[in-house]
């Protein structure tokens, strides 16, 4: 595997087996018994590094995203802070076998789960990345994403590993798109982990470089937010995945008008259908790359998952989402719909959307002024059909995001 480089905000890029010794863990190395880690903390260059080494020396590898709890094996507990890292013995229950990489879920249901991948499947993965970014050993992965989040290890670590490329680790989200631009042209291809939290957050910067891509996943963007993005010269694209397929599944690879709303056609072997229960149309995928739970309680789905996500085909095979699970259509209109209506009045903030018993919850991630909100309530509500007072506006406020920096989810009042 050829040599790859991790910089941050403010630092030279350093190959990442130099960042990975520095932990001075046996992981970095292999050993006649290879050893099962389980790791987590706050250094996201370090954790970075010593997982792909970690992985490259045949261990096996658990991406957590806090202290070890829930369904987890036998293993060495690993803290990477910024100081210092802890080692310690952990003594897990009953998991399924047969996985290399393990990666947890954002917890937006409940408690994060866990799902083991093969190599074979990450390389899989990694390859799609890699075609529908266009990148190169002299390209540039950027992000403020943590580094054991699934999309950032896999569409960012380990694509970086596999071409030799550089990962760039932005210290504070709204740097990321200034970081983007300031190495651009050390790039052939920059391609920026982004998703609405982030882009909510991140500092205007004018156009990018052409050759610069934003892939935004984790929940849709308005069709005003992308086109505004678009027309300000900014290549931003939808993408569509999850934790239990290893991050990705489907990619805007047309950004054409027509495509604009939709997170754009699988990838080479997945298949998507919608399975009508109750009215709502769920997403089902089949794909070489979903996992398997790590709790022997959860159902092994097989080569086709059933998602939490509502969503739509179009002619071209397309896939629009509308909604998650629970969520029901008001006025003709699903969650997603009512996110479009939004978008003027939104512009390049996220929301997230929920619909319940008549009732609407559109969640931001700022308080946001009591003129503001009206304004919200009353074109959601003229929208739907129903009273403003079945329109809640919240915003998560102090409460933390979930570890995949995505807004927590909260059901209608």
């Amino acid at each position: 595997m050829p040599d790859w480089t991790i910089s941050t905000s403010g630092t030279d890029p350093a190959p990442a087996r130099a960042i990975a010794e520095e932990t001075h863990l046996p992981l970095t190395r292999p050993t006649r018994v290879p050893g099962t880690y389980l790791m987590h903390g706050s250094d996201q260059a370090r954790i970075a590094a010593a997982a792909q080494t970690a992985l490259q020396a045949d261990h096996r590898l658990v991406l957590l995203p806090a202290p070890p709890t829930g369904a987890l094996p036998d293993g060495i507990a690993v803290r990477i802070d910024e100081r210092r890292c802890r080692v310690d013995a952990h003594t897990g229950g009953d998991v399924r076998s047969g996985w290399d990489v393990a990666m947890f879920t954002s917890g937006s249901t409940g408690t994060p789960r866990g799902y083991g991948f093969t190599r074979l499947q990450l390389e899989q993965v990694t390859a799609w990345y890699e075609q529908i970014y266009q990148v190169t050993k002299d390209s540039i992965l950027v992000t403020a994403l943590p580094a054991a989040y699934n999309f950032t290890f896999v569409a960012g670590v380990l694509l970086a590993a596999r071409l030799g490329a550089r990962l760039h680790l932005s210290r504070s989200l709204p740097r990321v798109l200034h970081d983007a631009k300031q190495l651009a042209s050390a790039a052939d291809r920059l391609v920026v982990l982004a998703n609405p939290v982030i882009l909510d957050q991140a500092q205007a910067t004018g156009p990018l470089p052409r050759h610069v891509l934003v892939d935004s996943g984790g929940a849709p963007l308005s069709t005003t937010a992308v086109m505004d993005y678009r027309n300000h010269g900014v290549d931003l694209r939808e993408g569509y995945g999850l934790t239990e397929t290893a991050s990705l599944t489907h990619f805007d690879t047309d950004a054409g008008i027509a495509s604009v709303g939709t997170v754009g056609v699988g990838m080479p072997s997945v298949r998507t259908v919608i399975d009508t229960d109750g009215g709502a149309p769920v997403v089902e995928v089949a794909s070489p790359a979903i996992g398997i739970p790590l709790d022997p309680a959860e159902p092994v789905p097989g080569g086709r998952l059933r998602t939490a996500d509502l969503g739509r085909l179009d002619d071209r095979g397309r896939l629009r989402l509308l909604g998650r699970i629970g969520d029901e259509q008001i006025g003709g209109l699903w969650p997603r719909d009512t996110l479009d209506v939004l978008g003027p009045f939104l512009r390049r903030r996220c929301a997230l959307v929920r619909h319940h018993t008549g009732q609407a919850t559109i969640r931001l991630l700022a308080e946001a002024s009591a003129e503001y909100t009206t304004a919200i309530q009353c074109r959601a509500a003229d929208a739907l059909g129903i009273s403003p007072d079945d329109v809640f506006v919240t915003s998560q406020g102090p409460t933390p995001l979930l570890h995949s920096v995505k807004l927590t989810r909260n059901q209608p009042r």
